[in-house]
Protein backbone atom coordinates (compact mmCIF):
# COMPACT_ATOMS: atom_id res chain seq x y z
CA UNK A 1 0.00 0.00 0.00
CA UNK A 2 3.08 2.62 1.09
CA UNK A 3 4.92 1.49 -2.48
CA UNK A 4 1.37 2.25 -4.01
CA UNK A 5 1.23 5.78 -2.33
CA UNK A 6 4.46 6.89 -3.01
CA UNK A 7 3.74 5.69 -6.82
CA UNK A 8 1.00 8.10 -7.02
CA UNK A 9 2.94 10.85 -5.38
CA UNK A 10 5.94 10.30 -7.83
CA UNK A 11 3.44 10.61 -10.86
CA UNK A 12 1.74 13.81 -9.40
CA UNK A 13 4.92 14.98 -9.18
CA UNK A 14 5.94 14.40 -12.53
CA UNK A 15 2.51 15.55 -13.92
CA UNK A 16 2.74 18.94 -12.18
CA UNK A 17 6.09 19.43 -13.69
CA UNK A 18 5.07 19.13 -16.80
CA UNK A 19 2.60 21.54 -16.63
CA UNK A 20 3.55 23.92 -14.72
CA UNK A 21 7.61 24.72 -15.53
CA UNK A 22 8.28 26.77 -18.38
CA UNK A 23 5.91 28.94 -20.48
CA UNK A 24 5.96 31.96 -22.63
CA UNK A 25 8.81 34.54 -21.51
CA UNK A 26 9.10 38.08 -22.24
CA UNK A 27 12.48 40.44 -22.51
CA UNK A 28 12.75 41.73 -18.52
CA UNK A 29 13.13 45.73 -19.88
CA UNK A 30 11.16 45.40 -23.22
CA UNK A 31 8.20 47.72 -21.77
CA UNK A 32 10.63 49.76 -19.95
CA UNK A 33 12.41 50.11 -23.10
CA UNK A 34 9.35 51.19 -24.83
CA UNK A 35 7.93 53.47 -22.08
CA UNK A 36 11.30 55.07 -22.57
CA UNK A 37 11.27 56.02 -26.11
CA UNK A 38 7.67 57.17 -25.89
CA UNK A 39 8.18 59.83 -23.51
CA UNK A 40 10.98 60.89 -25.00
CA UNK A 41 9.23 61.25 -28.22
CA UNK A 42 6.17 62.65 -26.25
CA UNK A 43 8.90 65.67 -24.81
CA UNK A 44 10.02 65.99 -28.71
CA UNK A 45 6.69 66.78 -29.78
CA UNK A 46 6.16 68.99 -27.33
CA UNK A 47 9.38 71.08 -27.75
CA UNK A 48 8.11 71.20 -31.82
CA UNK A 49 4.78 72.39 -30.61
CA UNK A 50 6.36 75.19 -28.59
CA UNK A 51 8.64 75.99 -31.42
CA UNK A 52 5.42 76.13 -33.95
CA UNK A 53 4.64 78.69 -31.65
CA UNK A 54 7.59 81.05 -31.61
CA UNK A 55 7.32 80.50 -35.98
CA UNK A 56 3.96 81.73 -35.71
CA UNK A 57 4.64 85.09 -33.41
CA UNK A 58 7.95 85.50 -35.31
CA UNK A 59 5.56 85.34 -38.65
CA UNK A 60 2.99 87.80 -36.83
CA UNK A 61 6.10 90.10 -35.73
CA UNK A 62 6.93 90.18 -39.87
CA UNK A 63 3.55 90.67 -40.96
CA UNK A 64 3.88 94.02 -38.90
CA UNK A 65 7.13 94.84 -40.42
CA UNK A 66 6.08 94.30 -43.83
CA UNK A 67 3.15 96.86 -43.48
CA UNK A 68 5.33 99.43 -41.43
CA UNK A 69 7.67 99.03 -45.00
CA UNK A 70 4.57 99.66 -47.15
CA UNK A 71 3.81 102.85 -45.12
CA UNK A 72 7.23 104.11 -45.50
CA UNK A 73 7.51 103.11 -49.10
CA UNK A 74 4.16 104.94 -49.82
CA UNK A 75 5.61 107.76 -48.03
CA UNK A 76 8.86 107.86 -50.00
CA UNK A 77 6.50 108.31 -53.12
CA UNK A 78 4.58 110.71 -51.36
CA UNK A 79 7.46 112.67 -50.77
CA UNK A 80 8.82 112.37 -54.81
CA UNK A 81 5.61 113.69 -55.75
CA UNK A 82 5.30 116.45 -53.91
CA UNK A 83 8.88 117.38 -55.05
CA UNK A 84 7.66 117.51 -58.44
CA UNK A 85 4.96 119.61 -57.79
CA UNK A 86 7.48 122.13 -55.94
CA UNK A 87 10.11 121.65 -59.11
CA UNK A 88 7.02 122.46 -61.66
CA UNK A 89 6.12 125.18 -59.31
CA UNK A 90 9.59 126.83 -59.33
CA UNK A 91 9.85 126.45 -63.31
CA UNK A 92 7.01 128.56 -63.56
CA UNK A 93 7.88 131.15 -61.22
CA UNK A 94 8.30 134.55 -62.78
CA UNK A 95 11.51 136.83 -61.14
CA UNK A 96 9.68 138.48 -58.41
CA UNK A 97 8.45 134.84 -57.21
CA UNK A 98 11.23 133.04 -57.59
CA UNK A 99 13.60 136.04 -55.12
CA UNK A 100 10.65 136.22 -53.03
CA UNK A 101 10.87 132.00 -52.69
CA UNK A 102 14.76 132.17 -51.71
CA UNK A 103 14.31 135.51 -49.91
CA UNK A 104 11.75 133.30 -47.96
CA UNK A 105 14.20 130.11 -47.54
CA UNK A 106 17.48 132.64 -45.99
CA UNK A 107 15.68 135.35 -45.04
CA UNK A 108 18.82 136.44 -42.74
CA UNK A 109 20.70 136.77 -46.14
CA UNK A 110 18.51 138.60 -48.14
CA UNK A 111 20.21 142.10 -46.90
CA UNK A 112 24.06 141.68 -47.28
CA UNK A 113 25.99 142.12 -50.51
CA UNK A 114 22.99 141.58 -52.68
CA UNK A 115 24.34 140.28 -56.76
CA UNK A 116 22.80 140.30 -59.92
CA UNK A 117 21.88 136.64 -60.56
CA UNK A 118 20.57 135.74 -63.90
CA UNK A 119 16.73 134.28 -63.32
CA UNK A 120 17.19 130.14 -65.15
CA UNK A 121 20.23 129.92 -62.17
CA UNK A 122 17.95 131.40 -59.54
CA UNK A 123 15.69 128.76 -61.43
CA UNK A 124 18.22 125.92 -60.72
CA UNK A 125 18.88 126.64 -57.57
CA UNK A 126 15.54 126.82 -55.86
CA UNK A 127 14.89 123.42 -58.04
CA UNK A 128 17.95 121.84 -56.32
CA UNK A 129 16.99 123.45 -52.54
CA UNK A 130 12.91 121.65 -53.44
CA UNK A 131 14.82 118.21 -54.18
CA UNK A 132 17.22 118.23 -51.74
CA UNK A 133 14.38 118.93 -48.95
CA UNK A 134 12.73 116.02 -50.23
CA UNK A 135 16.10 114.11 -49.99
CA UNK A 136 16.37 114.97 -46.42
CA UNK A 137 13.12 113.17 -45.43
CA UNK A 138 13.74 110.30 -47.99
CA UNK A 139 16.84 109.26 -46.42
CA UNK A 140 15.00 109.53 -42.55
CA UNK A 141 12.71 107.07 -44.22
CA UNK A 142 15.13 104.89 -45.80
CA UNK A 143 16.99 104.64 -42.87
CA UNK A 144 14.20 103.05 -40.98
CA UNK A 145 13.66 101.04 -43.90
CA UNK A 146 17.04 99.72 -43.30
CA UNK A 147 16.76 99.19 -40.05
CA UNK A 148 13.35 97.33 -40.65
CA UNK A 149 15.10 95.21 -43.14
CA UNK A 150 17.76 94.13 -40.67
CA UNK A 151 14.98 92.95 -38.40
CA UNK A 152 13.64 91.21 -40.55
CA UNK A 153 16.76 89.39 -41.62
CA UNK A 154 17.14 88.72 -37.81
CA UNK A 155 14.01 87.06 -37.53
CA UNK A 156 14.55 85.21 -40.50
CA UNK A 157 17.66 83.85 -38.95
CA UNK A 158 15.44 82.48 -35.99
CA UNK A 159 12.98 81.12 -38.11
CA UNK A 160 15.79 79.24 -40.06
CA UNK A 161 16.92 78.19 -36.70
CA UNK A 162 13.70 77.25 -35.25
CA UNK A 163 12.78 74.59 -38.24
CA UNK A 164 16.30 73.22 -38.21
CA UNK A 165 15.76 72.23 -34.71
CA UNK A 166 12.52 71.17 -35.16
CA UNK A 167 14.03 68.76 -38.40
CA UNK A 168 16.64 67.34 -35.71
CA UNK A 169 13.70 66.34 -33.48
CA UNK A 170 11.75 64.88 -36.29
CA UNK A 171 14.64 62.85 -36.96
CA UNK A 172 15.11 61.98 -33.48
CA UNK A 173 11.49 61.12 -33.13
CA UNK A 174 11.82 58.81 -36.02
CA UNK A 175 15.28 56.76 -34.88
CA UNK A 176 12.90 56.07 -31.66
CA UNK A 177 10.30 54.99 -33.78
CA UNK A 178 12.62 52.43 -35.76
CA UNK A 179 14.31 51.46 -32.21
CA UNK A 180 10.86 50.53 -31.10
CA UNK A 181 10.21 48.71 -34.05
CA UNK A 182 13.29 46.53 -33.80
CA UNK A 183 12.52 46.26 -30.00
CA UNK A 184 9.10 45.13 -30.84
CA UNK A 185 10.65 42.91 -34.00
CA UNK A 186 12.64 41.18 -31.36
CA UNK A 187 10.06 40.80 -28.97
CA UNK A 188 7.64 39.02 -31.75
CA UNK A 189 11.03 36.45 -32.40
CA UNK A 190 11.46 35.65 -28.81
CA UNK A 191 7.40 34.77 -28.17
CA UNK A 192 7.53 33.00 -31.76
CA UNK A 193 10.45 30.89 -30.27
CA UNK A 194 8.40 30.15 -27.15
CA UNK A 195 5.46 29.45 -29.02
CA UNK A 196 7.50 27.12 -30.79
CA UNK A 197 8.75 25.35 -27.25
CA UNK A 198 5.31 25.25 -26.09
CA UNK A 199 3.65 22.96 -28.72
CA UNK A 200 6.60 20.81 -28.41
CA UNK A 201 6.36 20.63 -24.87
CA UNK A 202 2.30 20.56 -25.09
CA UNK A 203 2.94 17.56 -27.02
CA UNK A 204 5.00 16.02 -24.23
CA UNK A 205 2.48 17.11 -21.85
CA UNK A 206 -0.13 15.07 -23.59
CA UNK A 207 2.19 11.99 -23.48
CA UNK A 208 3.14 12.64 -20.24
CA UNK A 209 -0.37 12.96 -18.87
CA UNK A 210 -1.48 9.75 -20.82
CA UNK A 211 1.58 7.75 -18.80
CA UNK A 212 0.70 9.42 -16.08
CA UNK A 213 -3.61 8.44 -16.07
CA UNK A 214 -2.30 5.04 -16.83
CA UNK A 215 0.41 4.62 -14.40
CA UNK A 216 -2.32 6.32 -11.76
CA UNK A 217 -5.06 3.97 -12.89
CA UNK A 218 -2.74 0.55 -12.92
CA UNK A 219 -1.77 1.35 -9.43
CA UNK A 220 -5.03 1.68 -8.51
CA UNK A 221 -6.27 -1.21 -9.81
CA UNK A 222 -3.77 -3.30 -9.37
CA UNK A 223 -3.71 -5.77 -6.50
Amino acid sequence: MLKKIGLVAILAFIGYSLFTLGGMRTSSDFKGKLDSLTEVNDYLLIQNQIADGEIKAIERQDSIYIHDLENRKAKVIKIKEYVQVEINKIDNFTEQEIVSYLNQRYPKDTITNPLPVAQPVLTFVARDLAAYDGAKHEIVIKDSVIAIQESRITLKDSTITLFVNKEGRYKSIIGNKDQAISEWSKQYDNLNLNYKKLQVKNKFQKIGSYIIIGGLAYTLLAK
